[in-house]
């Protein structure tokens, strides 16, 4: 081991005392080559900086291959941490997409279909494989197919039918890997702020609910979400730290000669048109930049209560995406001269299925020579996902309020003793 190297090493052996030292010689030879500059940090620089690495690396080995189910309905950061934790724990992570026949026998239909979910399954930079999995319930010779040693999944019990643990199985034989669930956002709390849209949606709209069977503008006012339920919706606010924030950042930025290319938006409820817009900007250039509306600027343009999910969500859910190289907090509607020497951008792209103001946002590249459209080719909005909602409300309502109940009653009785990767 070289000076510089030997260096880290005692650096490390300074601050990481209560560990042990072969851990701690493990972690030098990983990271020390590529984060020598750690020796220049002051003691807090590098406190946080070593609370950023995974544990894995210098916990316990990991596996080769993971599989990690789920729904992925209406895709949140929850999913992605859980996708983040998972990936920790191995080298290849395959990821197992129910099936919505599957779905809708355990707990009722999902809101997006097969292929919608299968898209932003498959875009998040944390996953390497992802198959449809028929069952509801993953089994062995499911992950033995699949080559895969073992089985992840939150800290959160999931039951069977017939009450018992759906992971038993992979508990007795030794292949189950557990990691925290996130707390603060869910599908369930999604929707609760979707059916909460979508009163006020039927009382302005009533022309909209003439031909429908399911739900009639004569019983709006029987349609009640349980007070309880809708109370912890309003209340549940996702606690982000600047540590969650750095977990899912690339901690990365243009080299030398990149063409970089900007877009932006709302990107609200994460859906398949996001994905392939993005997949498609990211090709027009090196390094892409996607700005992001803040609450306020949003809700002038949409209206009612949009956004659904608010800024911090909205970011952590695009620095997800693989095609994301950085996320720009709170941009001006109107691309302006400062954003763009800023950032030093190159083209300003847009999508065909954006929602524009009477103020044209790019006007300025347009001028510069700069703007590019992109065809959408899948042209699905976040409007659409709410008019799911609201054409089977009476469906989701009951929904939302039973597994309202049992996320509430988690929360409130689960004893804490799996540490978030």
């Amino acid at each position: 081991m070289d000076q510089n190297n030997l260096h880290t090493l005692f650096f490390i052996d300074h601050i990481l005392k209560t560990e042990q030292a072969q851990k701690i010689q493990q972690l030098a030879k990983q990271y020390s080559a590529e984060y020598a500059h750690i020796r220049d940090m002051s003691k807090e620089q590098a406190d946080l900086f070593l609370s950023q690495l995974p544990s894995s690396s210098y916990g316990e080995e990991k596996v080769k291959r993971l599989y990690f189910d789920g729904c992925f309905d209406l895709m949140h950061s929850g999913h992605f941490n859980a996708l983040r934790q998972a990936k920790e724990l191995c080298e290849t992570l395959v990821v197992g997409v129910i099936k919505s026949d599957a779905i809708a026998k355990a707990k009722g239909p999902p809101i997006m279909t097969d292929e919608e979910r299968l898209a932003l399954a498959s875009a998040c930079k944390w996953v390497d494989e992802v198959v449809i999995q028929e069952t509801y319930d993953p089994t062995i010779e499911q992950i033995d197919r699949h080559s895969c040693s073992h089985v992840a999944h939150g800290d959160d019990l999931v039951q069977t039918a017939d009450g018992k643990d759906a992971y038993q199985p992979f508990k007795d034989a030794k292949r189950m890997k557990i990691f925290k669930r996130t707390e603060g956002i869910s599908t369930t709390d999604i929707v609760g702020r979707m059916l909460l849209m979508t009163k006020e949606v039927m009382w302005e709209e009533k022309k909209v609910f003439q031909k429908q069977t399911i739900v009639e503008a004569s019983n709006i006012n029987s349609l009640e979400i349980d007070q309880v339920s809708i109370e912890q919706t309003l209340n549940n606010k996702i606690l982000n730290t600047t540590r969650r924030i750095m977990q899912f950042s690339n901690n990365k930025k243009p080299k030398s000669g990149d063409k970089i290319v900007y877009i932006d938006g709302s990107f609200d409820i994460l859906h398949q048109g996001h994905v392939d817009v993005l997949r498609k900007a990211k090709e027009l250039g090196d390094f892409l930049y996607v700005g992001v509306y803040d609450n306020e600027t949003i809700n002038k343009i949409k209206g009612k209560n949009y956004p659904i999910l608010n800024l911090q969500e909205r970011v952590l859910n695009l620095l997800a995406i693989k095609f994301v190289d950085e996320v720009i907090m709170g941009v001006p509607y109107k691309v302006n001269e400062q954003l763009i020497k800023n950032f030093k951008i190159d083209l300003v792209v847009e999508g065909t299925c954006s929602q524009k103001t009477v103020e044209d946002p790019y006007e300025l590249p347009i001028k510069l020579g700069i703007y590019q459209q992109i065809q959408a080719v899948n042209k699905q909005t976040a409007d659409e996902l709410i008019e799911r909602i609201v054409s089977n409300r009476l469906r989701f309502l009951e929904k939302y309020n039973s597994r309202k109940k049992k996320e509430i009653n988690f929360f409130e009785n689960h004893d804490y003793k799996v540490e978030e990767i």
